[in-house]
């Protein structure tokens, strides 16, 4: 009897560890360390910067995104890694360049053929966009209607790139607030991948990222820059698992 209590026990001891674990990354927890992250970093005088941690899937890993100085980005990213509960931090920018960094390593790996046709394709869509812009409504993630004529051009010439990732970035002007213009370009590159959708191309070939003002292509604050920093983007790279699978093929397997 003693024996069997010892292992009653110890099942329950498993299970409150099982649902202190749960509870660890819980959504209010989540969200608790995204608050507590915030206030700490205001204490500090790095209100600029915002945190944000995963919600779906839950995680423990902080993102910082705002305008500050090198160092000040530094002291943000200690001020967040010593709230007890974060696992990692990390800015957004480092993030993304870590993933082109990825996806241009990917690409230049896929085979001939898969490089001629990721050439061919963003050429294609390149071509559309340079004569015809895609506007939105100021200040919103509405398409215009001349807007949606250019998706049906575009939706007819993605058809021929089956096979191949679509990433769609927009992009904004350095106007206004950092983080209210990174959610702006994410609603915009989500609007225009769901209208690529509608007309007929697979979801899972496409991916929409917002970069807000971080990747500006003309430089000073008048109005022929901004106009050339608010836009849409189309980067074209082989499908997931391309260059494995290419591997496998030329080794026949």
């Amino acid at each position: 009897m003693e024996f069997r209590g010892k292992i009653l026990v110890g099942a329950a001891a498993t299970v409150v560890l099982g649902l202190i674990g749960h509870a660890a990354t819980g959504e209010k927890f989540i969200s608790g360390l995204e608050q507590q992250a915030q206030t700490e970093l205001a204490a500090r005088g790095l209100d600029a910067a915002t945190v944000r941690f995963g919600h779906d899937p839950l995680s423990r890993s902080a993102i910082l995104d705002g305008e500050l100085t090198d160092g000040s980005r530094q002291e943000a990213l200690d001020v967040v890694m010593a709230i007890p509960g974060v696992s990692q931090a990390s800015w957004q920018t480092e993030e993304i360049a870590a993933k082109d960094e990825a996806d241009n390593t990917i690409a230049s790996a896929a085979s001939p053929e898969v490089q001629g046709k990721i050439a061919k394709c963003q050429d294609d869509i390149d071509k559309i966009i340079e004569t015809r812009k895609i506007s939105f409504r100021s200040g919103s993630a509405y398409v215009s209607p001349a807007s949606n004529k250019i998706l049906d051009v575009l939706a007819t010439a993605l058809k021929s790139c089956d096979g191949l990732s679509i990433v769609v970035e927009g992009h904004t002007d350095d106007n206004g607030d950092s983080t209210v213009n990174k959610t702006m370009s994410q609603e915009r590159a989500d609007r225009i991948k769901a209208g690529l959708v509608e007309r007929g191309i697979p979801e899972a070939m496409i991916t929409a990222i917002g970069y807000g003002s971080t990747r500006p292509l003309a430089k000073g604050g008048d109005a022929a820059a901004d106009a050339q920093n608010r836009r849409i983007e189309f980067r074209v790279g082989p499908a997931k698992g391309a260059t494995q699978n290419d591997a496998k093929a030329q080794q026949g397997e």
